[in-house]
């Protein structure tokens, strides 16, 4: 009996854990700028991204909430890898015009990290890191060959690494903002259900007095003198207004 009963807590256990998929991927940076991304922003953004496709759709429930969330997150890595390939694109047309030779920069400490892929977006925003690690080459070859100055060779190491790491930062909030939003509409929904079924015991309630008046009346003798000063109908009137009463905070 011990070991059935182990068994089966084993079994239990086992099936109320979900096996997530996930995939390692050996990434090498060259430049610091880079590498500062990857160590400060890529985990958090695949964690991220990670909610964004699997929980939350199990959250929200609503295929059209799902597909804006998507298209913001898609918007902003879209346009990220646009201004990232653009701006390579300046910086070669300045190599190119300056006969820079591209490629030839080596770096005096290139890093290997584990990247673990746990979503189809996480494996996008390492290569927007593989893009920034690309400019960066493109912008020491230039400073190196004394096209670029030197604040100006900081001041783009500084840019492009705040981009980089704030598409990181925006995803997390489309995240927060996105769980905000599905708590909301439970809360409303809730609210709702609660109003319904207050309104609906209101209705039992200011059902209930007219039944008794009509009794009243009833039992009641003729005349309306005796209807007033008789003790009983004090007793049904003060029930009456009593209930309307109740009546009354119900539906405040």
């Amino acid at each position: 009996m011990e070991n059935g009963k182990a068994v089966k807590g084993a079994s239990k256990k086992k099936s109320d854990e979900f096996s997530n998929p996930f995939l390692t991927q050996e990434v090498k940076i060259h430049s610091s700028p880079a590498q500062a991304v990857f160590e400060n922003g890529y985990d958090k953004c695949d964690s991220a991204l990670h909610s964004l496709s699997v929980v939350l759709p199990a959250v929200l429930k609503s295929d059209n909430e799902i597909m804006t969330v998507n298209g913001a997150v898609d918007h902003l890595i879209n346009n990220a890898f646009a201004n990232l390939r653009n701006e390579s694109a300046r910086l070669k047309k300045i190599a190119e015009d300056n006969g820079i030779e591209i490629g030839r920069v080596n770096y005096t400490n290139i890093t290997t990290y584990q990247a673990k892929i746990t979503c189809n977006k996480s494996g996008q925003y390492l290569q927007m890191i593989r893009e920034l690690d690309r400019l960066m080459e493109l912008v020491h070859s230039t400073w190196l060959a004394g096209f670029i100055a030197d604040d100006a060779k900081g001041a783009l190491e500084r840019q492009w690494r705040r981009k980089t790491l704030g598409v990181s930062a925006e995803i997390s909030a489309i995240l927060a903002r996105a769980f905000s939003a599905a708590q909301k509409l439970k809360h409303d929904a809730q609210a709702e259900s609660g109003r319904a079924a207050t309104d609906s015991s209101a209705d039992e309630v200011i059902g209930t007095p007219k039944k008794k008046s009509r009794n009243a009346k009833i039992q009641a003798p003729d005349s309306a003198v005796a209807i007033a000063s008789s003790p009983l109908d004090d007793a049904v009137l003060s029930e009456r207004t009593t209930n309307h009463d109740g009546v009354a905070a119900t539906n405040s």
